[in-house]
């Protein structure tokens, strides 16, 4: 008797499981909560290209209309005011990973890998994967660096764009009994020739930035939060912003968890720590502790393992600097013998910028018609924020819009 079937290698059954895999990875992503398709959101993704063919997505922003209009009986004619639109190009490219079991004999000894245990196991494993190279895109293009495959070759997904020259900052504070912003340095390498203990991330380097971000022109503004939200089934797909719950409109701190732990250091009378017992009567719910950071001036301070840290070791290795030369095989920029400094991220609305050209596929084959393997792949890129003037292709002397590197030194 004939009956209806799907094959293991169904494109259906791969539609199920890619979407399983990007949700499971999209769940326990860090950055998640930062991510929406509006530019209020502070990584705004569009997948403009996942309807139709293109290799490129513009993002666009509103210019400020300049002008004091007029007043009572005012006449407008012939006095209208100039409106055009920014614009930045982001350009999108593949990625991909597979994976495989050894062989029969591998699958026999373990139940991992066993029959369909082996599929379970790929979307497991593919799924951290994935969740792990997104972030690291992410923190790598907001931080003005690069990616690397596992030949060592470029990875086209950042579109790369090192910080323009007032959204960088190299310097820090004491965090001693009376915290003291230091002279702010032009390198890393000239930061870490001073007294390394003036270096450090604090109250005061927030205040600092925070003060630039808002008088940036244009102004800094704050982005939105989203939570996730699910149904009574738990059912939930973080992909789409209809299923978040948007929490909060506040800048945001990506810090080193050295950077964060000197925060927490810091004494005296205006330091954190005096802050910190003031508020400590009302307890965890108080607003200076959220989100598993703090709130400092309208700012989110988050502790993030993935952000960038350089040591110096006498030489001029890519370790050992954020800023390279054109063969990206030497640091133009190398911290001194010793010490260490790592990137901060301050961010607002729209500081990131990611387009879609297609989602996770999924797809299983076999080697030698009995050794199970799986690749994934997507298409997409991004881009810290840069845009051009209005009906230009270049960004000519504009400043990143919504992102401020903050390098200052670390310690264990």
């Amino acid at each position: 008797m004939a009956a209806v079937a799907f094959a293991h290698a169904d494109p259906r059954t791969r539609k199920v499981w890619a979407n399983e895999v990007q949700t499971f990875a999209l769940r326990n992503m860090a950055l998640t909560p930062l991510m929406g398709s509006s530019p209020d959101s502070i990584i705004y993704v569009k997948k403009d290209l996942t309807r139709q063919p293109g290799d490129t997505i513009v993002f666009q922003a509103d210019d400020e209309m300049l002008g004091g209009g007029e007043g009572d009986d005012g006449n407008n004619e012939g006095k209208e005011v100039a409106t055009g639109m920014r614009n930045m190009s982001v350009t999108i490219h593949e990625r991909s990973i597979a994976t495989r079991a050894a062989g029969q004999m591998s699958m026999q000894r373990t139940d991992v890998f066993r029959a369909a245990g082996f599929r379970a196991f790929a979307k497991r494993r593919l799924g951290i994967w994935w969740k792990q190279a997104v972030e690291d895109d992410l923190c790598a293009s907001m931080s003005g660096l690069y990616n690397e495959n596992s030949g060592g070759a470029d990875i086209e997904t950042i579109n790369e764009s090192y910080p323009t020259a007032n959204r960088i900052y190299y310097g820090g504070q004491s965090i001693g009994s009376t915290p003291a912003l230091d002279t702010e340095s032009a390198t890393d390498a000239a930061m870490t020739a001073r007294t390394s203990a003036n270096n450090r991330f604090g109250t005061l380097v927030i205040n600092r930035i925070a003060a630039r971000a808002c008088a940036a022109s244009p102004r800094f503004r704050p982005g939105s939060f989203y939570q996730q939200r699910a149904d009574a089934a738990g059912n939930d797909d973080p992909r789409n912003i209809l299923s978040m719950d948007k929490v909060s409109d506040l800048y945001a701190f990506l810090v080193h968890p050295y950077q964060f732990a000197s925060l927490r250091s810091e004494i005296g009378t205006t330091g954190f720590n005096q802050m910190a017992a003031l508020c400590s009567q009302r307890g965890d719910s108080h607003p200076i502790y959220r989100m598993g950071g703090v709130l400092w001036y309208g700012t989110i301070v988050q502790p993030y393992d993935r952000i960038h840290i350089r040591t110096g070791a006498g030489a001029a290795t890519p370790a050992e600097g954020f800023l390279l030369n054109a063969g990206r095989d030497a640091t133009t920029d190398a911290c001194a013998n010793g010490r260490s400094v790592a990137r901060a991220l301050f961010l607002g609305a729209q500081a990131q910028c990611v387009g879609w050209g297609r989602m996770l596929n999924w797809y299983e084959g076999w080697i030698d018609e009995r050794i199970p393997r799986v690749v994934i792949d997507w298409i997409y890129g991004m881009k810290r924020t840069l845009f051009n003037p209005h009906g230009e292709t270049v960004p000519g002397s504009a400043e990143d819009e919504a992102i401020y590197c903050v390098d200052t030194e670390v310690a264990e």
